[in-house]
């Protein structure tokens, strides 16, 4: 099981590691880590991931979401957050007979685990770069030795991390929007238009970057015509 933590600038910049870091792990498939979900714990979807269950599952990403999801309003950021549901003794809605009937499209954050990501702006580049880090865990077996990147390749991880910053970018130009309104019917039509192009207005059968960049580009320009 991953031990909850929480994560200070100065400890992840001490912690970060390079992709050719190895660390001793190997998943035994207990299901631990999907068992007993505290509440600060609960898994955030993305549309990346929303947009691998749907795949695996053969579904529409709004059946996904409807079956398989709850909606939470964001505090900070004001927008739709997607969480995924679970049972009544607190395990994972996919977790079936002790193990994950979406293991090939299972969200980002557990394909990683036991690692971490956080995505920082480079300074000098002005790009946007995931770093990385091990998060404490008491399951698995530790006498396997494989590299970050070895492990990112499990799951094609890296193949999503420009749809990851593009939904980023989406979620940045919503919340925008949603923190300019001036009333609560503004707020209330925003929210709803936040959901459907963060979340709905895509096709599973179509690439996702793409469909992500006309969302994107289509709020710009929205907001342009505006002002």
């Amino acid at each position: 099981m991953i031990k909850n933590q929480k994560y200070t600038a100065k400890n992840l910049d001490q912690n970060f590691v390079s992709k050719q870091s190895a660390f001793k792990f190997e998943c035994e498939g207990c299901g631990d880590c999907c068992r007993n979900i505290a509440p600060e714990d609960k898994i955030l979807l993305s549309t990346v991931d929303i947009y691998r269950i749907a795949n695996i599952l053969d579904m529409e990403m709004s059946e996904v979401i409807e079956k398989y999801c709850d909606m939470v309003p964001g505090r900070e950021s004001m927008l739709p957050l997607i969480i995924m549901k679970e049972r009544l003794d607190g395990s994972c809605i996919f977790l079936k007979k002790g193990k994950c009937s979406i293991h090939e499209g299972k969200p980002l954050v557990c394909a990683m685990n036991p690692l971490g990501r956080i995505l920082f702006l480079n300074d000098e580049t002005q790009k946007h770069e995931f770093h990385y880090f091990i998060k404490e865990f008491t399951c698995g077996r530790s006498d396997n030795k494989i590299t970050v990147q070895e492990w990112l390749d499990k799951f094609d991880v890296e193949k999503y991390d420009e749809c990851v910053k593009m939904y980023k970018e989406l979620g940045k130009i919503c919340s925008n929007i949603m923190h300019s309104m001036s009333t609560d019917e503004e707020r209330q039509q925003m929210f709803a238009q936040s959901f459907y192009f963060m979340y709905i207005n895509y096709e599973k059968d179509k690439d996702l970057y793409e469909q992500l960049v006309v969302n994107t580009e289509f709020l710009k320009e929205s907001q342009g015509e505006k002002q």
